[in-house]
């Protein structure tokens, strides 16, 4: 299992505004307290459209911090990718870098190729996110055609030369608004196990996407331990919330529980594994267990891309 920290967050929270005032110092500090808090890999999320040189410095920074922890560069358009790769080469910043990541589904065109050729170019391993989908239908009944589609441009992204590792993401949506999608990233988790070359990823925080804390910290917790046993092989994760990295050592039964909420965490990724019996939840996890295992989506919620 590969936990990724995910608070290197460059345009919200304390980070917002490091670029403009070239404050190194700080994303150097932050970087080196998710290691510390056990991250083994550092997601660099940059938005949408960030400006053309914060990624190749923030990711300088960052490597300077932590010399050999894998960097994945997280940007919500694949141009923004493309040329923050071509910057990274160009200013001689060393991997191993990560690439996350590639929107796929229902065919791509000359962007998504660009950074096919732009990773391939650097040596970096990608992300493939079948997220170009309409989700209005019945969650459980995309699985295959998503499988179909990251398998796919899996398969393109090798054969252009993007060397392993691929990761497939299994579209981790909030809870509270598409909590069918929660089941759908569990199956797809189980799916993307079968194809041995690429490693099935789930990025915990979306789950609890508007939740108020109360909800919000239980639903990272359970949903950590059921992606666990699904199949995960890489989890993005707040590293900093010890009881949602430990939900995970007690789902790969690397740690024993200490009590009835930790057992039943451990029930959660048998079941999920296995298909096992899922005892009712303890208090601590009642509802995120409903909103994750049983509740529907809301009829005033609009279908989420």
């Amino acid at each position: 299992m590969i936990l990724v920290g995910q608070s290197l967050q460059l345009r919200r929270g304390a980070l917002a505004g490091a670029f403009a005032r070239d404050d190194r110092m700080l994303v150097a500090a932050s970087a080196r307290a998710q290691v510390e808090a056990g991250a083994q890999a550092l997601d660099l999320n940059f938005g949408i459209d960030p400006p053309p040189d914060e990624i190749p410095w923030a990711v300088s920074a960052v490597r300077d911090a932590v010399p050999g922890v894998p960097l994945w560069i997280d940007a919500g358009r694949p141009s923004t990718l493309t040329r923050a790769l071509a910057a990274c080469v160009r200013d001689g910043v060393t991997g191993p870098l990560v690439v996350n990541s590639l929107p796929v589904g229902g065919g791509m065109g000359a962007a998504d190729e660009a950074l096919i050729r732009a990773t391939a170019d650097a040596g970096a391993g990608l992300v493939v996110s079948p997220r170009r989908v309409d989700r209005d239908g019945v969650a459980n009944g995309e699985v295959g055609w998503l499988l179909q589609e990251a398998s796919g441009a899996a398969d393109h992204a090798s054969a252009q030369g993007v060397p392993p590792p691929l990761y497939l993401d299994a579209l981790v949506y909030p809870a509270l608004l598409d909590p069918q999608g929660v089941r759908r990233s569990l199956a797809l988790l189980r799916v993307f196990g079968a194809r041995p070359e690429a490693t099935p990823l789930a990025a915990v925080g979306n789950i609890a996407f508007g939740a108020p804390r109360s909800v919000a910290v239980p639903l990272r917790i359970v949903y950590a331990a059921a992606a666990t046993g699904a199949g995960a092989g890489a989890l993005i994760l707040p590293v900093e919330d010890a009881a949602c990295v430990r939900a995970v050592h007690l789902a790969l039964g690397e740690v024993e529980a200490a009590d009835a909420g930790e057992a039943w965490l451990c029930a959660v990724a048998a079941w999920t594994g296995r298909n096992e019996p899922l005892p009712p939840a303890p208090e601590e996890y009642r509802e995120a267990a409903r909103l994750i295992f049983q509740a529907e989506r809301p009829m005033n919620t609009p279908g989420m891309l």
